[in-house]
C-alpha cells in the first residue's frame, strides 16, 4: 500500500472510466497486483494509488494520490532537459512492457483504463526519486466521448508518444480478445551474433545435434534421506510450538500504557471520584421533592441537569425541548437528548440514541479458508466502527490488521445487509507506535456520518457514550443470514484525560466497554465523536476504559488528505422533558380527592 503523499486534484465523477461493474479507480489493488505478478514491481508502481472522496452537494469530487516511493515529487515539466529524457525513456520502457497484457480478456481491460488520462501527460506525470508515476489515469477530459476512434486519438496524444498502439486501449474483454494481432515490435529477434545471410542465399544444412538422453527418474530409496530429514524438522517443529517450551524471551508488557501510567490515571480517577462522591452527598443532602413530583438537586435543577419546567408556560410542557446542565448528577436518557440529524443544522433534530445507531457499524473479519482447520467453519471476528464520511469507518488498527480487503465488512441495522470494504490507510501497532487506527472505505453506500469534536476545553466529568458491539451480546452471532445484531450503548462520565507513553492522548471514562467495543466512537451529549474506544486495562480493584481522543485521529484521517467534519465549541445538552406515564386507577382518585402525589417518577435511565 502506498504511503507517501503526492498531489491532491479535483474532478468530475462524469470523467471516471468503469470496468468490472465499478469505477477503474478503485481497482487499483487488483491492478497493482496483476502488473506485479505479469511484468514487474516497477510496471506496478508506475499507477498511483488513489484514495477518492465522492463528494456531496457541498464539496466536489476529489482524488488524492499516493506513490511508494518517498521524496518530494514534481511535475515532468518541471524538470531540466537532461533529467526529462531520462524520465522519458524510463516511463516508455516500462509502458512497452505493459503493451503484450492488453490483449488479455480478464486483466486487459483493467490496465487498458489506466492509459487513460484527464490531462496533458506533462501534468498528469510526476516524478518522484527519479522514477516516473502517473496520475489521474483511468480517466478522460470532461465531456470527451467514449467511442474508440474518440478515445484512440486522445491517447495518442497524450500517452502515445511513450507507447504506441494500433488502437485505443481495451475497455472491455472483447476489446482486449480483438487485440490479439496488436503484439509488441520494437524488440528485434535475439542472434547469436554471426552475420545474417544475404536476402536470397542458400543456406547449407549444419549437423543435427543429437537429442538430449532421457533423465532417469531416481529410484524409492533415493527418497528416504529426505523423508526422514522432514519427519525430524516436523517433530522439532512441535516440540517447539508447545507450552512451556521456550524459544524467544517472556514478551514484555504493552509498553503503550505502562504502570506509571496506570497509576497516574487511577489517581486522577480516585480524585475525580472523590469529588463526584462529594456532589452526590451534597445532592442528598439538599434534594427537595417538589409537589408535581419533581426531584430537584440544590442547584434548583433536576437530576439530570433540567431545571423544573414552569406549568403556567406551555413551552415548558411535558415533551418539550430545553437545555440541560453539561455536567448532571446523572447522564440523561439517550434517547431523549435531541441532537441536529445532520451534525450541524439546528432546525432537524433527531435523538442521540438514533443518530449514534444509523452512524456505527460492526466490522466483520472472516477468517481466510487457509486459516482455517479441516472441518471447522469459518469464524467470523468482530469490533465496531463509525463512519466519518458518506462511505468511510474508522476503527482500530487491530480490528483489521493482517486481513484480507475481500474478507471484510460492515453491516449495521440502517444498512440492513453487509458491505465489503478496502483498507485505505492504516497506523499501528499500539503497542510500538501509541497509536491504533484503521480508515476503510466502504463500497456502494452513501451512510450519515459524524462530527469529530476538535476541542479546545477540558471534558474532564461531562456525559459520555460509548458505542459498539461487545462479543457478551453478540453471543454466538456468525454473519451470513443471521439477523443484524443490535447496537449496545452505555454511559458514563469522563474521568481522566491522559498523555500516555509516546505521547498518546487518551480519555479515560465510566461508561463500560469490552471485546468487541474496539473501534467504536465514544459520544458527546451533542452527537460529537470525542474518541475511539481502544481498550480495556484490568486493574485488581478497577477497570480503565481507555479512547484514543478525537484530537489524535484527526491527525490520522489529515494524513490521509480527508478533512472531516469537526467542532469546536463546548456541548449544550438539549433534552426532552420527560413525559409523565399514564395514571393508575389509584392515583386517579388520590387526586380527586385532592391528595398530592409525592411519588417520584424517575427517567428511564435511573
Amino acid at each position: 500500500m502506498a504511503e507517501h503523499f503526492l498531489t491532491k486534484c479535483q474532478i468530475d465523477l462524469s470523467q471516471c472510466l468503469e470496468t468490472g461493474g465499478g469505477l477503474a479507480l478503485e481497482s487499483h489493488g487488483a491492478l497493482y497486483q496483476a502488473l506485479r505478478e505479469r511484468v514487474s514491481p516497477e510496471a506496478a508502481a508506475l499507477f498511483a494509488e488513489p484514495l477518492l472522496s465522492r463528494g456531496n452537494e457541498t464539496a466536489p469530487a476529489s482524488v488524492a494520490w499516493y506513490t511508494e516511493y518517498p521524496g518530494e515529487g514534481r511535475p515532468l515539466r518541471a524538470l531540466d532537459e537532461a533529467d526529462r529524457s531520462r524520465v522519458e525513456a524510463v516511463l516508455s520502457e516500462r509502458l512497452r512492457a505493459i503493451r503484450a497484457h492488453l490483449a488479455d480478456p480478464e486483466d486487459g481491460p483493467l490496465i487498458g483504463a489506466a492509459l487513460h488520462l484527464a490531462n496533458h501527460p506533462d501534468g498528469d506525470i510526476w516524478v518522484v526519486d527519479g522514477q516516473p508515476v502517473i496520475v489521474n489515469w483511468g480517466m478522460l477530459p470532461v465531456g470527451m466521448s467514449r467511442d474508440p476512434e474518440t478515445r484512440g486519438a486522445h491517447v495518442a496524444a497524450t500517452l502515445g508518444r511513450f507507447l504506441p498502439l494500433a488502437a485505443a486501449p481495451p475497455l472491455s474483454a472483447t476489446e482486449a480478445m480483438a487485440r490479439r494481432a496488436d503484439v509488441p515490435t520494437d524488440t528485434p529477434p535475439e542472434t547469436d551474433g554471426s552475420p545474417s545471410p544475404a536476402a536470397g542465399a542458400t543456406v547449407a544444412p549444419g549437423p543435427v545435434p543429437p537429442e538430449p538422453a532421457a533423465r532417469a527418474w531416481p529410484g524409492a530409496i533415493a527418497w528416504v534421506p529426505l523423508l526422514a530429514l522432514l519427519l525430524i524438522a516436523g517433530g522439532v517443529l512441535v516440540w517447539l510450538l508447545l507450552p512451556g517450551t521456550r524459544i524467544f524471551p517472556p514478551r514484555s508488557p504493552d509498553p503503550a500504557i505502562d504502570r506509571a501510567a496506570a497509576a497516574a490515571a487511577v489517581a486522577e480517577i480516585n480524585a475525580s471520584l472523590e469529588d463526584r462522591l462529594a456532589r452526590l452527598q451534597a445532592a442528598l443532602d439538599g434534594a427537595q421533592c417538589r409537589p408535581d413530583g419533581t426531584l430537584t438537586m440544590p442547584d434548583g435543577r433536576t437530576i439530570e441537569g433540567l431545571l423544573p419546567p414552569d406549568l403556567a408556560n406551555p413551552a415548558d410542557a411535558p415533551g418539550s425541548r430545553a437545555a440541560a446542565d453539561p455536567h448532571p448528577i446523572l447522564p440523561p436518557d439517550p434517547a431523549r437528548v435531541q441532537v441536529p440529524s445532520d451534525g450541524a443544522s439546528a432546525m432537524d433534530l433527531t435523538s442521540l440514541l438514533e443518530l449514534i445507531e444509523a452512524r456505527t457499524v460492526m466490522v466483520v473479519r472472516y477468517l481466510a479458508d487457509a486459516d482455517a482447520r479441516p472441518g471447522e467453519q469459518v469464524r467470523a471476528e468482530r469490533g465496531s466502527g463509525f463512519f466519518v464520511g458518506p462511505d468511510l469507518v474508522v476503527t482500530n488498527n487491530h480490528v483489521v490488521a493482517g486481513a484480507q480487503d475481500d474478507r471484510i465488512f460492515v453491516i449495521n441495522r440502517s444498512l440492513g445487509q453487509q458491505y465489503p470494504v478496502t483498507v485505505i490507510k492504516t497506523v499501528g501497532p499500539f503497542g510500538s507506535t501509541g497509536r491504533d487506527f484503521a480508515l476503510l472505505r466502504v463500497q456502494g453506500v452513501n451512510a450519515p456520518y459524524f462530527t469529530l469534536l476538535k476541542p479546545d476545553h477540558s471534558l474532564k466529568l461531562q456525559s459520555v457514550i460509548a458505542a459498539g458491539y461487545p462479543d457478551d451480546l453478540l453471543g454466538d452471532w456468525r454473519g451470513g443470514t443471521d439477523p443484524v445484531p443490535d447496537l449496545a450503548v452505555t454511559d458514563g462520565t469522563v474521568n481522566a484525560e491522559q498523555v500516555l507513553a509516546q505521547g498518546t492522548p487518551a480519555i479515560v471514562h465510566s461508561a463500560p466497554i469490552s471485546q468487541g467495543n474496539s473501534g467504536g466512537p465514544l459520544v458527546d451529549m451533542c452527537g460529537r465523536v470525542v474518541g475511539v474506544n481502544t481498550f480495556v486495562r484490568q486493574g485488581a480493584l478497577r477497570n480503565l476504559n481507555v479512547a484514543l481522543a478525537s484530537g489524535d485521529l484527526l491527525d490520522f484521517l489529515e494524513s490521509a488528505a480527508l478533512t472531516p467534519a469537526t467542532v469546536t465549541r463546548p456541548c449544550q445538552p438539549q433534552l426532552l422533558r420527560p413525559v409523565a406515564p399514564p395514571a393508575s386507577a389509584g392515583t386517579q382518585a388520590e387526586a380527586a380527592a385532592g391528595v398530592p402525589d409525592f411519588n417520584l417518577r424517575p427517567s428511564s435511565n435511573e
